[in-house]
């Protein structure tokens, strides 16, 4: 597509996204990147705080009422958790550019209140051969395990509605074009995750604000305490690396998840560490800083990873702070010299011997994390970043979307519902459809229908596909007799 060339370069841009004080690190996020897009456009934050914090200059207007003036330029900010519930339903009404910071999504709907019939069209819709597994689990038997979570991404929604989608590593976005496909994922673009502005603490300051010795080796980890950064394995290998004689301190800068991992009581099950161990519970941006410019490395592991992007390992690249990260997902496009990238094989041995070996030489460390703050400068400054976003945003301005379900009345279809009607006959007919859909099981008599429910008595959840959303369901008697279903095809309207 050739690029928009803008005619007023003082376009509105509205950004449906949450913003501080939330507890959200895609928050801080949408802040600073608005902070950036301020050189380009005059944005305005739609957001459900109205007394959220949005750059200077930027105003924050109310999410629900933010569409009748939004204009073409639109951006959302999606990420897979209960916070962005209201940019999904924003987008379903005005589409526009969305970054798509994690594209499982499958959480998000979850805790949004999308029904479950929404929940499984969007599994069909990435991996139909298993949805119908795992996809009946969830209708017939209430059953939604990790596995859902790993293999459904829920993304298609969002690809769909969207003039554009931005995505922060090449693993995401070839994750997206292996499950949805090339044609669905055309518009996507890869932007990385940018640097924090403004400079990081000073080391010797940051240790003394928060009194480290200026010879202690300080290991960090930040943001929530969540499953997949593998606490577990730090756990082990720090308590094999001070076993072996390493001298280290360890601090979680963040909050705790009990109920995704007890990260609190397994330190203290490990006598070893628990002297040496501390959990800081959240933390303000300030007091983050502080503790990511004085660590002597930040360790940020992720298995298993849907591509997602860490705001943390971004402020410890501009502290200068050696990094040690998953060799995995978008970790692994990190260029070698500028991190330390820990195999998932083997993880735990030689995380313990990289420890170990940085404990003993933290000059090391040091250099580890000067390459790794010139690659950042390179590649994630801010005003960089966002004369990429504009780039998107402009390209995208005539990108048509899925169009909405038509309007009037619902079409009817007519099958015949003999004994052997099957789960193929219906999908057929109700293929390509989107939004209301009425489907009459036609039979012969009222007695014919009695007959064919005392016989399957299961008949609606053998037949009807897993995306479609049963709204109500009648008997009918003229002008044809069966069952009237009313149902909701492919996303929610």
């Amino acid at each position: 597509m050739a690029r928009r060339v803008m005619t007023d370069a003082r376009s509105g841009l509205t950004a449906w996204t949450p913003l501080p004080p939330e507890r959200n690190g895609i928050a801080d996020y949408a802040h600073v990147l608005l902070g950036g897009l301020a050189a380009h456009y005059d944005c305005r934050a739609a957001c459900e705080d109205w007394l959220a914090s949005a750059p200077a200059g930027v105003a924050v207007v109310d999410a629900a009422l933010a569409h009748r003036d939004a204009g073409p330029r639109v951006l959302h900010q999606i990420g897979n958790n209960p916070g962005h519930g209201f940019v999904l339903h924003a987008l379903r009404r005005v589409p526009g550019v969305v970054t798509l910071h994690d594209p499982g999504l499958l959480y998000l709907y979850e805790t949004a209140g999308e029904d479950a019939g929404s929940i499984r069209a969007g599994m069909a819709a990435a991996l139909p051969g298993l949805a119908q597994v795992y996809g009946r689990h969830h209708r017939e038997q209430g059953l939604q395990t990790v596995a859902n979570h790993l293999l459904f991404d829920l993304a298609g929604e969002t690809l769909a509605r969207s003039r554009a989608v931005i995505v922060h590593s090449r693993y995401a976005l070839n994750r997206l074009r292996l499950v949805h496909g090339p044609a669905a994922t055309a518009h996507v673009a890869v932007i990385p995750h940018f640097l924090p502005p403004g400079r990081m603490p000073e080391r010797a300051a940051a240790r003394a604000r928060l009194g480290i010795g200026a010879d202690e080796f300080l290991v960090l980890t930040a943001g929530f305490a969540t499953r997949a950064k593998r606490f577990d394995w730090l756990i082990q290998a720090l308590d094999m690396a001070m076993a072996a004689g390493a001298e280290a301190r360890w601090i979680h800068a963040g909050a705790e998840r009990a109920e995704e991992f007890a990260l609190s009581r397994a330190i203290a099950a490990r006598p070893g560490l628990a002297g040496r161990a501390r959990v800081t519970g959240y933390l303000d941006e300030a007091r983050l800083d502080d503790h990511v410019a004085a660590a002597d490395v930040l360790v940020n592991l992720r298995f298993p990873s849907s591509g997602e992007s860490s705001g943390s390992l971004a402020r410890a690249f501009a502290a200068g702070t050696c990094c040690i990260v998953s060799d995995t997902a978008a970790y692994a496009e990190i260029p070698r010299d500028t991190v330390v990238q820990v195999p998932l094989t083997d993880s735990v041995p030689l995380l313990a011997r990289t420890l170990h070996a940085l404990a003993h030489d933290p000059a090391r460390a040091r250099a580890i994390g000067e390459r790794g703050r010139r690659y950042a400068l390179a590649e994630m400054a801010l005003p960089g970043v966002a004369a990429r976003y504009r780039a998107v945003i402009e390209d995208s301005l005539d990108r048509p979307v899925a169009a909405p379900a038509p309007a009037g009345p619902p079409p009817l279809l007519v099958l015949e519902a003999g004994p052997r009607l099957q789960a193929g006959t219906v999908a057929r007919a109700l293929a390509g459809r989107q939004g209301p859909c009425r489907l009459l099981l036609a039979l012969p008599d009222l007695a014919a229908l009695a007959r064919l429910t005392l016989d399957r008595p299961r008949l609606l959840a053998e037949v009807l596909p897993l995306g479609a959303r049963l709204r109500a369901t009648r008997v009918q008697q003229a002008p044809r007799p069966g069952l009237l279903l009313d149902l909701e095809l492919g996303w929610p309207a």
